[in-house]
């Protein structure tokens, strides 16, 4: 399984997320927060599948395990969103970014 990082920075929408997907069931796992200056509120950040409402405040620890490896303890109800409380999985970064951007973008986004 081959999970795809990438950072991405969306002036139009107001937000900046990290999204990680998976090339096999093509899985989206997002960590999104809104742009300082968006016209809308910082409700700091949030998680989503990329297809239903978000989830604010849903991730209770993360670590970085491996060089590549991600780790994510997950509330009660952001695990019945993905089916599992904790996720682990190696990320491979998609473009110019490298496993220390998508590591500081993931820091930086959920400060």
């Amino acid at each position: 399984m081959t999970i795809r990082a990438s950072y991405e920075r969306h002036p139009d929408l107001g937000c900046e997320a990290v999204v990680f997907i998976d090339d096999e069931s093509m899985a989206c796992f997002q960590i999104q927060r809104e742009l300082v200056g968006s016209d809308r509120p910082d409700d700091g950040y949030c998680i989503s599948t990329g297809a239903g409402a978000p989830i604010y405040g849903a991730i209770q620890q993360w670590r970085r395990v491996e060089p590549n490896r991600l780790e994510f303890a997950l509330t009660h109800r952001a695990g019945r969103l993905f089916g599992d409380s904790e996720l682990s999985f190696e990320i491979t970064p998609v473009g110019d970014d490298t496993v220390e951007d998508i590591v500081a973008h993931v820091e930086r986004l959920l400060r």
